[in-house]
């Protein structure tokens, strides 16, 4: 397994990060134009290279799910092709998890509760009824639909529900 190294991105406004992003998501053929990779940069939470290269990004943008009563980071997350399945979506999952919990326990104004995150990949369409726990004791919980994918979300240790 190649060595990967994670970075936080979360509110830096980094511009090596940003500029990076906006290359892998070019490279992988997104269609976006100029002013929507800018937005999606500005929702960039954490990212993994190999080296240099950027491999996989995570963005994050605070959405209230009025089921849960709560605010929750709506996360997504990129992984190039040649580094699928090798559980790196996880280790950085888990990476994301823990910047945007530390720093919503030192902002708790935000009100920032968890993750929530859609599941549009074949792979966990199985797993629709019970919760997932990904490797390295990330656990998903299932709290709806959107059409056949499923809605999931990790609460912060720190999470209470006014």
């Amino acid at each position: 397994m190649p060595e990967i190294t994670f970075r936080t991105a979360w509110r830096r406004d980094d511009a090596a990060l940003i500029r990076d992003a906006k290359q892998f998501w070019r490279g992988l053929g997104l269609a976006m134009s100029e002013e929507e990779a800018g937005e999606r940069a500005r929702e960039l939470c954490a990212v993994a290279y190999e080296g240099n290269k950027l491999v996989a990004v995570s963005t994050a943008m605070p959405y209230i799910y009025p089921r849960l009563r709560s605010r929750f980071a709506f996360y997504r997350s990129m992984v190039a092709p040649e580094f699928r399945r090798q559980n790196l979506a996880s280790r950085l999952c888990v990476y994301s998890r823990d910047v945007l919990a530390n720093w919503s326990f030192a902002h708790p104004e935000e009100k920032l509760m968890g993750l929530l995150i859609v599941f549009e990949s074949d792979q966990f369409k199985g797993h629709r009824n019970a919760p997932i726990a990904l490797q390295l004791g990330l656990q998903l919980y299932l709290v709806g639909y959107k059409i056949d994918d499923h809605i999931r979300v990790v609460w912060f240790n720190h999470a209470t529900v006014e």
